[in-house]
Formats: structure tokens, sequence, C-alpha cells
């Protein structure tokens, strides 16, 4: 996949992430102030912002090392190997490698 085809697929994703995050911590807040019934057993405020925010810092946390493999890839297919002395030979880009 290609470098900016890569990013413009992870911005996405940030994206319909903080749609969706936002709209899950929207909605355990307005739950908070819709009205209540005694049949039916309701969990505690504490627990109900535990479950909202605890998947939003996991999910933050895999966004960020996502992003820093795309960086990091980038840097990588960025540097110059010329200087490289490889003991194979790289197969061509166009294919002209060896079939395994």
């Amino acid at each position: 996949m290609n470098q900016p085809l890569a990013e413009t697929i992870f911005w996405i994703a940030v994206a319909a992430c903080v749609v969706a995050e936002f709209a899950i911590l929207r909605s355990t807040f307005a739950f908070r102030s819709a009205n209540k019934s005694e049949l039916v057993p309701a969990a505690s405020r504490t627990s109900e912002l535990v479950w909202a925010f605890v998947p939003a810092v996991a999910l933050s946390v895999v966004l960020v090392a996502t992003w820093q493999r795309i960086e990091a890839r980038h840097s990588h297919m960025m540097m110059d190997h010329s200087q490289m002395n490889h003991t194979m030979p790289m197969p061509s880009p166009a294919g002209g490698g060896t079939a395994r």
C-alpha cells in the first residue's frame, strides 16, 4: 500500500473513531438525565463512566501506535539504501525474482 493511501485510510479511521466515541460519551451522559424506572436495575455512575472512557483510552493507544508505525515505514522508505552492501542479489521491482 502506498504511503498517501495508508495515511488517508488512517485519518478516516481516526475521524470515525472520534465520532463514535463522542456518541458513546454523549449517550452515557444523556442516559443519566433520562427518566429512571424502579423496575430496571441501573448501573452505578462510576461503572458507566469507566465503560465509556476505557475504550477511548485503549483506542487512543492503538491509534498512536498505528501512526508511529506509519511514520516509521515512511522514514524507512525515504532512506537511501544505495550504500548498503547486500550479500544476496535483490529481486527487481518488476517481479523478476525467482519463484519459491
